[in-house]
């Protein structure tokens, strides 16, 4: 056992931590103060041990006595302000006081001096009752404060616009293309069929996939083998294309004639120029013999 003395101002300090009654007689002594290490069976004290000082004239449930042991193995503290186990009362100067843990006495005693603190180690052991943990009542959770939540995402919608079709007019047999823009106006993703309809009946469909606010171009290719003009119909947007029978093969140029080979003439006879001017002399000769012949009878008319 080891004892310590402090000084009074200290001490006056203590004093104003616990309450001790005021008796008539005047001012009462200042207590005297124990802390220490607890064993139990040779085992460090448990947290909630209840450690108490008995005597004559000791006041128990009063401030510090009896002390909660809250750090295993040890009751009060060696610095000056932390709690201790306070005994006081109207003891006599070195009277016994004995000490007890959970009510089992250690069977250790010492002189109580007043205004002294000393370091007392406390041994007990045999049956010793287990600390009184008192119930504590369930914590109740604290409700979080409400979280606003936020708007609901809108699902996804779909608008399908842009129908073209091309050709719009095609001879039997020819692919005629009809494609349309779909777009997701909706804050998620999702599925859409598109689907065709030729003349009211379903001719093709397709299922697609578009993430939200984006667009895809849906394309469809057929062929119709009956001339006539059809109906166009993709989930709603109308349009019509025309298919004609095949145009007649251009006739085939006329076969040109070989033109005829004129007959050979046969070749002119060469000119006597001799005997042609020999007539022409005599031709102009007898014409004006004749001439002169009639001018001497129209002067002869006139003498």
């Amino acid at each position: 056992m080891k004892t310590k003395t402090i000084a009074f101002v200290i001490l006056a300090g203590l004093l104003t931590l616990f309450t001790t009654p005021v008796y008539a007689q005047g001012v009462p002594p200042l207590p005297h103060a124990f802390y220490g290490t607890v064993e139990v069976n040779g085992s460090p004290a448990p947290v909630g041990t209840v450690v108490e000082a008995r005597g004559e004239g000791v006041l128990a449930g009063v401030g510090n006595n009896p002390i909660v042991i809250t750090v295993e193995g040890r009751y009060g503290s060696e610095e000056a302000l932390k709690p201790k186990l306070i005994v006081q009362g109207e003891i006599a100067e070195g009277a016994p006081v004995t000490f007890y843990v959970n009510g089992v006495s250690t069977g250790q005693t010492t002189g109580w001096h007043s205004g002294e603190v000393t370091e007392l180690d406390l041994v007990v052991t045999g049956e010793v009752p287990p600390p009184e943990i008192p119930e504590t009542p369930p914590e109740t959770p604290e409700t979080p404060p409400e979280t606003p939540e936020a708007p609901p995402s809108k699902p996804a919608a779909f608008s399908l616009s842009s129908l073209i079709i091309s050709p719009n007019e095609v001879a039997l047999g020819e692919t005629v293309t009809i494609s349309v823009s779909a777009v997701n106006t909706g804050e998620e993703a999702g599925n859409c069929k598109v689907t065709l309809k030729i003349d009211g009946e379903v001719e093709a469909s397709k299922d697609i996939t578009i993430d939200a606010g984006a667009s895809q171009e849906v394309i469809f290719t057929i062929s119709k083998n009956v001339a006539k003009t059809y109906s166009v119909d993709v989930n709603g947007l109308p349009g019509t294309f025309v298919v004609k029978e095949e145009a007649p093969a251009p006739p085939a140029p006329p076969a040109l004639s070989t033109p005829a080979t004129p007959a050979p003439t046969a070749p002119a006879k060469a000119i006597n120029w001799p005997v042609l001017w020999g007539v022409i002399g005599a031709a102009i000769a007898v014409g004006v013999a004749v001439f002169v012949q009639a001018r001497r009878k129209a002067r002869g008319k006139v003498y």
